[in-house]
């Protein structure tokens, strides 16, 4: 007698079932997260306006965390400060703080603000700071007490050593020319910065900071404060026009350039890509908005009491132990998505 089970060909194909609705499963779950992920980080900036702890008008820095959640608390770090820049692992808060005329380069833990360090062995006028991805130098612009503003360059800074290089020799000629934004390659090895010219026009720049050569992007315009994309290959910068101004990207290779939206002029904007790149954080006044590089949307993220100036984005979100005693942020835009 012949028995013909098929008893395994059944289990197999219920088995290959199986599997198949948990792959799809997880391919829809997958899909979901990724549908509903919203940008996550520490934001660092500096606020003009009035701070209660302080007890004046004056640029003071602020933190605020963005966790996905309907509730974002601007945390006062309670020091006068501006152009914050964090350390690429978020254990320290570099920023310039003006003291007599002078200005000086500190840095502070933002779990533990009160514990201040002045980073710089001598003052001067600096602006415009970024830190080096592997937390070893910092880079800034201006010049120490015993230079003139005509002796404006771009300086490291040595964070082990203490000593400042100047990596620039931009010829003066008698005039003080003016940097207006310096930013830091996610590889280490180059500077973007734009600098004032002849003729009142701002340009693009990329400095190799080993053999000190500089390479121009733009020309014949006015373009201010490049930020670069976390994957070395964009520019994210703000370009001038006679009506309005428009955020733009470069690409660093083309240098094909991508105007993404105007803004009205004179409304003080500030930028920095989140540590993905997929978006955009920007200033307006005391608004804070984030663009989405996807679908072109823009939301409002924050309203701050005063004026936002400079914003820095860390990757890593930090729990800061010290609630603000006033809450100076008042909405939380929902984040669209595609």
């Amino acid at each position: 007698m012949i028995h013909n089970d098929n008893t395994p060909a059944l289990d197999t194909a219920k088995v290959s079932r199986g599997a198949l609705f948990c792959i799809l499963i997880l391919i829809f779950l997958s899909f979901t997260q990724i549908s509903e992920a919203a940008p996550t980080g520490q934001l660092a900036y500096a606020v003009n306006g009035f701070d209660e702890n302080l007890g004046r008008f004056d640029w003071n820095l602020y933190a605020t965390a963005i966790k996905g959640t309907n509730d974002l608390k601007a945390v006062a770090l309670n020091h006068k400060g501006m152009y914050p820049a964090w350390e690429p692992n978020g254990d320290l808060l570099y920023f310039i703080q003006w003291h007599g005329g002078q200005s000086d380069v500190y840095s502070i833990n933002p779990d533990n603000p009160k514990n201040k360090k002045r980073i710089t062995p001598i003052s001067g006028t600096y602006r415009f700071l970024t830190a080096s991805p592997n937390g070893k130098y910092l880079a800034f612009n201006g010049w120490t007490m015993e230079q003139l503003p005509q002796d404006n360059q771009i300086w490291l800074l040595d964070l082990k050593t203490g000593e400042m290089e100047a990596v620039t020799q931009v010829p003066h000629f008698g005039w003080p020319y003016s940097f207006w934004g310096i930013s830091w390659a996610p590889n280490g090895r180059r500077l973007a910065f734009s600098l004032s010219r002849p003729g009142w026009l701002e340009h693009l720049y990329i400095l190799d900071i080993e053999t000190k050569e500089i390479e121009i992007l733009t020309e014949l315009n006015k373009d201010f404060y490049p930020v670069w994309s976390p994957d070395g290959r964009r520019i994210l910068f703000f370009r001038w026009n006679r009506e309005f101004d428009t955020f733009c990207t470069i690409d660093i290779e083309s240098k094909a350039i991508v105007p993404l939206f105007d803004v009205d002029k004179a409304t003080g904007y500030w930028a920095d890509w989140s540590p993905e790149g997929d978006y955009m954080i920007y200033s307006r006044w005391g608004t804070v908005y984030l663009y989405d590089f996807a679908s072109g949307e823009t939301e409002e993220l924050v309203e701050i009491d005063g004026s936002v100036f400079v914003i820095a984005w860390l990757r890593d979100i930090r729990i800061l132990p010290v609630e603000p005693k006033k809450k100076l942020v008042t909405t939380w835009g929902n984040i669209k998505h595609k």
